[in-house]
């Protein structure tokens, strides 16, 4: 059964995985269910590290080495956190960007066979394009830079300490209601 796209949902996947990287982390604490792995197919795994290799170019810059950062394994935690109905629409986005440079811009063969300027071009072609093409190419390029910068020490080579509750010694109270005699201010 094939399921139509629509531009509302992309804009909510949008949205889900620009907030992930605030809310979801804190999910994990709270939450005693294992989380479930993912398991992306070669083709998504393809997908993800070319289109990395266009929008990470930490090549001769200070930057920590896209291939010593696992990219693929943290889209593939970010993805086990989503629910059944969303990851199935992520996936036949991501197959609708892969797949869709054989008919958009006429290059005859999918994404990750394209070289790194064509990859590039596409990438724009899909900026420009209509509402679900900005949507897809949104989604890609929060994953990815998502899956970068969970990276600790990646994070450090632009400055980032570390978490400030760690660095301060704030202990980590899960949910726990805060004491009666205190007020948020």
């Amino acid at each position: 059964m094939t399921r139509r796209l629509s531009r509302r949902t992309f804009n909510k996947l949008g949205l889900l995985t620009g907030a992930s990287t605030w809310v979801l982390p804190t999910l994990g604490y709270a939450s005693s269910e294992p989380v479930r792995t993912v398991a992306l197919s070669p083709e998504e795994i393809a997908l993800i590290e070319r289109f990395s290799e266009v929008m990470l170019p930490t090549e001769g810059t200070s930057l920590k080495p896209r291939s010593e950062v696992p990219i693929v394994d943290n889209v593939a935690h970010v993805l086990s956190l989503m629910d059944e109905p969303t990851l199935k629409e992520v996936r036949i986005g991501l197959k609708l960007f892969d797949y869709g440079a054989i008919f958009v811009g006429f290059h005859l063969k999918r994404f990750v066979s394209l070289s790194a300027d064509e990859r590039i071009d596409y990438i724009r072609s899909w900026e420009d394009g209509v509402t679900i093409q900005r949507g897809v190419v949104d989604l890609l390029k929060k994953l990815t830079y998502i899956a970068y910068w969970q990276d600790i020490e990646a994070a450090r080579a632009i400055g980032y300490r570390g978490p400030v509750s760690i660095e301060g010694g704030v202990p980590y109270l899960g949910n726990a209601p805060m004491p009666a005699g205190e007020q948020p201010t």
